[in-house]
């Protein structure tokens, strides 16, 4: 009956989202290939991760490269609701194994059922919590092992679970697990239906990056080179002060400055031209290397590689209430890491980064000078803070590492539950 229902509704709505997908910029580009896949089928048997928007999609190939490296299948198809997050996807580096990258239909009976005939996946996980009631119906109509990894309810999608509760028992219940990024994310689950023989917790995998040895050598202590990266236009004064600061500590010094919104580089150019010679790191990137004072970063994909080449990394978002940017970035390369008190976005591995001295937090250009000379200054802190960051990134891998074996384990012939 319910499914009824639902398909009843979505049927109702679907003038609306026409008008809308045909109107909206964002929905245009791929519509019409997720309200109808291709016909046909195709090879069969890829492992299809779905990740809706950019973060989960990143997560999404981490999670393909993690599995296919360490015993899992050789071929994976990854969706994404938004264009621009299957394009990022396609402009990465290509694997080793067999990749496809495609929209997720929307979820109509007939989207869906056209989907899984044309591409007969393997089995389905989707990163964090997305619950599309066709698709998971029609993957258990077929036989299809569903699975939801890095699973969270929010406060608000929690409330409407639990209005809807006979309805959401009827979704759940037609999956097979559900991996939750903490307990408190499994009780929720739960107490909206899920079996709790079915939801197991690991952690949080939207942390977990390969470690990489950093194959280039640092710079000197006398000539270091300072970070700021995903800086906000609200911190850039105190970035400005911090560089001034250091500047005049450290004469040798050199700073990237990465800003979030490309935009905001000719801002940079033009503030910080008016003291220091600069550079576009694009102009680096081509060969052009002037030595400048500061390299402002107007390109994508660049930062995790200098802060492997940095001495200290300050990772922005942080000093305005903006939320925070991903911190353990510098850490993934051995590269000590400071940043602002606003990280609610990123607290859980903002809180665990300070209590195991991984890293510092500042308030200021004035505390930014000083921590950072305090780093370059004591040898032994400068390691101490080394070591505790490559055990916060072995944490990350350990998480991932048993999310991927909870899934081998689920998709192994005679384990499904």
């Amino acid at each position: 009956m319910w499914r009824l229902i639902y398909n009843i509704l979505s049927i109702c709505a679907l003038p609306f989202l026409i008008i809308i997908g045909l109107t909206s910029t964002k929905m245009k580009p791929n519509f019409r290939r997720r309200l109808i896949p291709p016909d046909g089928s195709i090879s069969p048997g890829s492992l299809m991760i779905h990740g809706a928007s950019i973060g989960e999609a990143v997560i999404a190939r981490n999670l393909a490269d993690y599995l296919s490296a360490n015993g899992g299948p050789g071929r994976f198809l990854i969706t994404t609701n938004t264009y621009y997050a299957e394009e990022m996807l396609k402009k990465k580096q290509a694997p080793a194994y067999d990749l496809r990258c495609e929209s997720l239909p929307f979820d109509l009976r007939f989207s869906v059922s056209r989907f899984l005939d044309h591409y007969k996946p393997s089995s389905i996980i989707v990163v964090e919590t997305e619950i599309w009631p066709n698709l998971i119906w029609e993957a258990r109509k077929r036989n299809i092992p569903f699975i939801i990894v890095n699973g969270r309810i929010s406060d608000s999608t929690l409330a409407t679970y639990r209005r809807l509760s006979i309805f959401m028992r009827s979704v759940f219940g037609a999956m097979d697990i559900v991996i939750a990024q903490s307990q408190e994310h499994r009780d929720r689950f739960i107490a909206i239906g899920m079996d709790p023989q079915r939801v197991f917790v690991t952690g949080n995998v939207k942390y977990y990056r390969p470690a990489i040895e950093n194959i280039r050598e640092r710079a000197g202590r006398e000539n270091p080179v300072i970070t700021f990266g995903s800086v906000k236009e609200k911190e850039l004064d105190e970035v400005y002060s911090a560089i001034a600061l250091l500047k005049r500590s450290v004469p040798g010094s050199r700073y990237f400055v990465a800003p979030r919104e490309l935009h905001l580089a000719e801002i940079l150019e033009r503030d910080l031209s008016k003291t220091f010679s600069t550079t576009r790191y694009s102009k680096m990137k081509g060969g052009a290397d002037n030595g400048a004072d500061v390299v402002i970063v107007d390109t994508v994909g660049d930062l995790q590689g200098i802060y492997g080449l940095s001495a200290v990394a300050f990772v922005g978002g942080s000093l305005a209430p903006y939320g925070g940017q991903n911190m353990l970035e510098p850490l993934f390369v051995g590269t000590p890491v400071v940043f602002g008190p606003f990280t609610d976005t990123f607290r859980d591995i903002a809180e665990a980064i300070l209590a195991n001295k991984a890293g510092f937090l500042v308030r200021t250009g004035k505390e930014i000078h000083d921590t950072v000379m305090r780093l370059l200054g004591d040898e032994g802190l400068y390691a101490e803070t080394q070591r505790a960051g490559r055990d916060i990134v072995a944490q990350q891998t350990h998480v991932m590492k048993e999310t991927a074996e909870i899934i081998m384990n689920t998709l192994r012939p005679g384990r499904r539950p």
